[in-house]
């Protein structure tokens, strides 16, 4: 009699759970935020079915999701308004994130993954949806290649300020903070453009700007890709798994692998965009500095091996720990 309340214990199913999403609170963020959730919530709403017993993963871990609710949390970064090369540091955006995952507060959080630190936490799982266009944006009345002389360029980002005055020196660009409408609401006010990244603009349904090819401007490492933490080990991987999207994975593991090696932050100049066409990479990075420019490609299947290449080239020419 107890085997068999025992076995009818065990086929009893629990009830679907509620995704707790920890993110920041701009209108990217949640934006962002909600739309994945909603990928989550769609990949474990009938994760009970296909399974040996019916109830979710081998093991009998029922983990149906009926839906999800957010869980606003204030980062550093959102409170300290002052340039991010003078703030400092790595995780301005991400760190009290990442430690409500880990104070049980949130189940998953969801970040932009070019704000997280290019070493993984070793108490956190990452997946990866599927990437959009990583490309940065000149938002302007006139393309690039028209810009005026001494034209005024807002960007918060040393990497684009780097990457605009090896190209343009004339340029005036000034350094701005703020959300995207904010920054964008600059342009053609006390700026003549500002630069912003297209994936921002295109997950706030803006259809504005001009892509800049990677021979103007290599993106950030991760730029365009969101990444959905989890605590490791956690039963949520079971479906995270689901959303996470290889060929997003593969290039992203190469970025942040290579700015890893070389000890870069978000505030090191440097530019990298890994492309996997059919399983074969091209990584290409650039450094740039009032004193040097640096620029490689490398090709290759596995995302380490490229990103290990490309760091010993950047190594060798004297970038690195910057």
């Amino acid at each position: 009699m107890s085997e068999m309340n025992d076995d009818a214990a065990r086929q009893v199913p629990r009830a679907p759970r509620v995704l707790r999403v920890g993110t920041r609170t701009s209108d990217l963020a949640l934006t962002q935020a909600k739309a994945t959730a909603q990928l989550i919530v769609d990949a474990g709403a009938d994760s009970g079915s296909g399974s040996p017993d019916g109830l979710g993963s081998p093991g009998g871990v029922d983990m149906r999701v009926s839906g999800y609710e957010i869980v606003g949390i204030t980062t550093r970064g959102d409170v300290d308004r002052a340039p991010l090369e003078k703030i400092g540091g790595t995780g301005l955006f991400t760190s009290a994130v990442r430690q409500a995952i880990l104070a049980g507060e949130c189940d998953v959080a969801i970040h932009s993954a070019k704000d997280l630190p290019a070493a993984d936490h070793p108490d956190l799982a990452i997946y990866y949806p599927l990437r959009a266009n990583p490309a940065d944006v000149l938002c302007a009345s006139v393309p690039f290649a028209e810009l005026p002389q001494g034209a005024r360029i807002g960007t918060g980002s040393p990497r684009r300020r780097a990457q605009l005055l090896a190209r343009r020196p004339d340029l005036d660009v000034v350094a701005i903070r703020g959300n995207v409408p904010t920054r964008l609401a600059r342009a053609g006010d006390d700026l003549d453009g500002v630069i912003l990244a297209r994936a921002g603009l295109e997950r706030l349904g803006l259809d504005v700007g001009e892509d800049l090819d990677p021979t103007i401007m290599i993106p950030a490492a991760a730029q365009g890709a969101l990444a959905i933490e989890t605590a490791r080990g956690s039963e949520w991987e079971q479906i995270l798994a689901r959303v996470d999207h290889g060929p997003t994975r593969r290039e992203v593991t190469a970025e942040r692998a290579f700015m890893r090696l070389i000890g870069a932050g978000c505030t090191t100049p440097v530019g990298v965009l890994a492309t996997d066409s059919g399983g074969q990479l091209s990584v290409r990075a650039r450094y740039v500095d009032a004193e040097e420019h640096v620029e490689h490609e490398v090709t290759g299947p596995d995302p380490l091996d490229c990103a290990s290449e490309l760091a010993e080239h950047f190594l060798a020419a004297g970038v690195g720990n910057r």
